[in-house]
């Protein structure tokens, strides 16, 4: 009698591995049960804010917090979370510069339940520059000039 072949199984091919960090997250994000997750970004002056604005969860509810998951270690040796890595990919996610100078400000969503062009949406407004200081001093030497001074 044949005993029947059992297939262990062997390490994943490499169609079954994630490709990169940001696949597994998503996969990390999707097994958690996310939809959607919305930052919203606010920068100028060579700093700038990110902000959870919500989580939504597929069976309809929301939250205001990222599951505190850690998903890694710094070189110092502190854990890196879920939230930390998800705040810098916000951040980063925006084609243009909206940290500097006069920066930018709007919102990015993260979809992981979506298609892969699909996952990620920037709505960002960038504001103009800023008038030249030296333009606003001529300006104010102008008004000055027109003046009468007694």
């Amino acid at each position: 009698m044949l005993s029947p072949h059992i297939d262990p199984g062997g390490p994943p091919s490499a169609q079954d591995t994630l490709e990169s960090r940001d696949d597994q997250i998503m996969a990390l994000l999707r097994a958690l049960g996310i939809e959607e997750i919305e930052f919203s970004l606010d920068g100028g002056g060579d700093s700038g804010d990110s902000t959870l604005e919500h989580v939504r969860y597929a069976d309809g509810h929301e939250d205001n917090r990222i599951p505190d998951i850690s998903i890694g270690f710094h070189p110092r040796g502190e854990a890196y979370t879920l939230e930390s890595y998800l705040e810098n990919l916000a951040s980063d996610l925006p084609e243009g510069d909206w940290v500097n100078n006069e920066g930018g400000y709007g919102e990015v969503f993260i979809r992981p339940t979506a298609d892969e062009g699909e996952r990620f949406e920037c709505n960002m407004t960038f504001r103009d520059k800023y008038e030249d200081e030296d333009e606003f001093d001529e300006d104010l030497e102008d008004a000055d000039a027109g003046e009468d001074v007694r």
